[in-house]
């Protein structure tokens, strides 16, 4: 047994066998402190934070000043809602390398009232004078640079700024980013009379709850809103596993110069499918509920059609705002991982073909998806949180609108720190002033 095998099985987002891969690792070489900081990693990408905090702090009772650790264990104590530590974590890496910009963003998030403008004058300086900053770290401050002239009111310094993050950020990652493109351009909602499926069987056993939409339009706090009931959920997040699955099988077939769509003959083998989704998912090993889980993996808004071949029992809940406001929210957001979200011409493609396909599906399986609007939820959480509830099946109870309060509230996303506090249509960005963009 060695380490590189356990970081393959990282690599290929096999999280539950790395987990239990690097715990027999670790039993056999217990002086080897760097096993506790992978088996710190794969227990956050399952989203257990209590034992991915308890290796990150073995690995570094062994080496303290790990700018890699740190930054890890920094993102956690935010993803949790411990601020305390979590700013605590991020002033340490900017203690021990005033350059460390992930720091510095992390910061932010947190609360944009923690970076002084002594801080921003510090980042512009590092991107004018520091020739060997990264393109990611440039995106990432040109982001934190608009967000401050937002606050000032700055309108046109502040898109000046915001366009240099969105150019970064896509150079950053160029091939991957241009692969992707091509992947929302000619692929994505185009298959749904093209798949053949073969090998059909299914898990009619389970009953997972899908969230769908678009980023910004408030699937997390529906999200925290189901798992606050007393049936103890499953949540894997935006784990992305379905999409996985599906490019597992069809990158071969798509990834080429001389692809075309209509000409494509495209097989779904479903005993691949559900043999790659049992590991990722590891339903047999689930200690919550038996039959729900939550996947909130916004994109499988164009798999519905696959996932309901998988599971027959599955729901969906889409979540969505007006249109306007969830465009420019994307626009203004950091999304580096979603390579669409890096234009308004990427953005309004994509929302294009988000928009056919919702209204395909919700034709062919009205009874499937339950549409929740953003503002009729913060206006009326209590009416709109029974309705989640009946859909699923499940009986609600006027204290799950205390879900801001829970302790052990876990979010991996842009909204970690927005879904610790009361409902309110407050929460939400006003994007009036910049409608213009959409002209």
């Amino acid at each position: 047994m060695d380490l590189a095998t356990g970081q393959n099985l990282l690599k290929e987002k096999k999280f539950f066998l790395a987990k239990k891969y690097f715990e027999k690792l670790l039993n056999l070489n217990p002086n080897k402190p760097e096993i506790n900081f992978y088996l710190g990693r794969a227990y956050s990408e399952l989203l257990d934070s209590i034992n991915s905090i308890k290796y990150y702090k073995r690995y570094l009772e062994f080496n303290e000043n790990s700018i890699n650790c740190l930054i890890n264990l920094g993102i956690i104590y935010l993803n949790i809602g411990d601020i305390i530590n979590s700013e605590k974590t991020f002033r340490k890496i900017i203690n021990l390398n005033k350059k460390n910009v992930t720091a510095f963003n992390g910061l932010f998030m947190l609360s944009q009232e923690l970076l002084k403008e002594k801080d921003f004058d510090y980042l512009e300086n590092i991107l004018s004078n520091d020739k060997e900053i990264s393109l990611s770290d440039k995106s990432i401050i040109y982001f934190l640079l608009s967000k401050n002239e937002r606050k000032k009111k700055n309108i046109q310094k502040e898109l000046t700024y915001l366009k240099n993050y969105h150019f970064q950020s896509f150079n950053s990652n160029l091939e991957y980013n241009n692969q992707s493109i091509f992947f929302y351009k000619n692929i994505l909602g185009k298959f749904n009379n093209k798949i053949n499926y073969i090998n059909n069987y299914s898990l009619k056993e389970l009953k997972p709850i899908f969230i769908v939409g678009l980023p910004r339009s408030g699937s997390t706090l529906i999200e925290s809103i189901l798992t606050s009931g007393d049936v103890k959920i499953k949540t894997y997040g935006e784990s992305n596993f379905i999409n996985g699955a599906i490019i597992d099988q069809i990158k071969a077939k798509i990834f080429k110069k001389d692809f075309k769509t209509e000409n494509i003959d495209l097989k779904i083998d479903l005993s691949k499918i559900i043999e790659f989704l049992e590991d990722r998912y590891s339903f047999k090993n689930n200690t919550l509920s038996k039959e729900f889980f939550i996947d909130k993996s916004l994109e499988n808004v164009f798999n519905i059609e696959l996932i309901l071949k998988i599971f027959p029992g599955a729901k969906f809940i889409h979540s969505k705002r007006k249109l306007k406001d969830a465009i420019l929210s994307i626009y203004f957001s950091m999304l580096p991982e979603l390579s669409w979200t890096l234009s308004m011409d990427t953005i309004k493609n994509y929302v294009n073909k988000y928009e056919k396909i919702v209204i395909y599906y919700k034709k062919k399986f009205p009874d499937k998806i339950l549409d929740i609007d953003l503002d009729e939820f913060t206006s009326n959480p209590d009416l709109i949180s029974k309705e989640i509830y009946d859909f699923c099946c499940l009986s609600w109870n006027k204290k799950y609108l205390n879900f801001y309060k829970r302790k052990n509230l876990f979010s991996k996303t842009l909204s970690s720190t927005q879904i610790r506090k009361q409902i309110s249509k407050q929460n939400q960005s006003n994007y009036s002033n910049y409608y213009f963009l959409l002209d």
